[in-house]
């Protein structure tokens, strides 16, 4: 078989996997902007990988003229099960979780879409991938400049030498400003009265932060105040 009966049979598999490197790359394109872990090469892997998979085992089923009555199957749904099954692990790899916040999931979630978007191109479903390609850009840019006032969490250290009292004063103007308060660890030094809390807070005014330092900062009383 000559280089042009090659071309000719499996121009229809290159196509798919040139098709997955641009509709991958404009999802890449749209998260390495942002200054995401999973950018323009990794989002490029996982729609190729994806799609070649499903045009391997095509083109094996076609080749090897497999069909229902077949002992051997080749099927690409399984293997599009196992594609969007097996990415889980390199979305779990972007998710970062502290102790008051959790970072990355949307990136994990587009590392997942975009496979399932390689699975689309593989099976030669073109409108149905540049559509899913048009949804998956809205969401992750249009969406993002859309204002949604959503609550804040902030933790709150204080210091100061005394009884708990301020610290009953200071969480009683907290929750007067609209300050949920979900929890509170306190320390304090019986044999120097040095006294440390720590509260986690929740509000929606984001301005309500900024006010809320200055006020303790005009507190005399308090030695130390830390916000973040």
């Amino acid at each position: 078989m000559n280089y042009l009966d090659i071309v000719s049979n499996d121009g229809i598999y290159v196509a798919r996997l040139l098709v997955a490197v641009m509709l991958g790359g404009l999802v890449g394109i749209e998260r390495q902007s942002r200054g995401r872990s999973a950018g323009l090469r990794t989002n490029i892997l996982v729609c190729l990988g994806s799609a070649a998979i499903i045009v391997v085992f095509q083109k094996l089923a076609i080749e090897m003229n497999l069909d229902a009555e077949s002992t051997i199957r080749m099927d690409p749904a399984r293997a599009a099960a196992g594609v969007i099954t097996g990415i889980g692990f390199l979305g779990a790899g972007t998710i970062v979780k502290s102790r008051d916040f959790v970072r990355g999931l949307t990136t994990a979630a587009s590392i997942w879409v975009v496979s399932a978007l390689g699975v689309t191109v593989g099976l030669g479903e073109y409108v149905i991938a540049v559509t899913l390609t048009l949804l998956i850009l809205l969401t992750l840019f249009a969406l993002h400049y859309i204002p949604i006032r959503t609550d804040r969490y902030s933790s709150l250290s204080l210091d100061w030498h005394g009884d708990l009292t301020l610290l009953s004063e200071v969480k009683k103007q907290l929750i007067q400003d609209g300050m949920h308060i979900n929890k509170c660890d306190v320390t304090r030094q019986p044999n120097t009265g040095k006294c440390r809390a720590i509260l986690s807070v929740r509000f929606r005014n984001q301005n309500l932060d900024g006010i809320m330092f200055e006020r303790l900062q005009s507190d005399i009383r308090l030695d130390e105040i830390t916000w973040g």
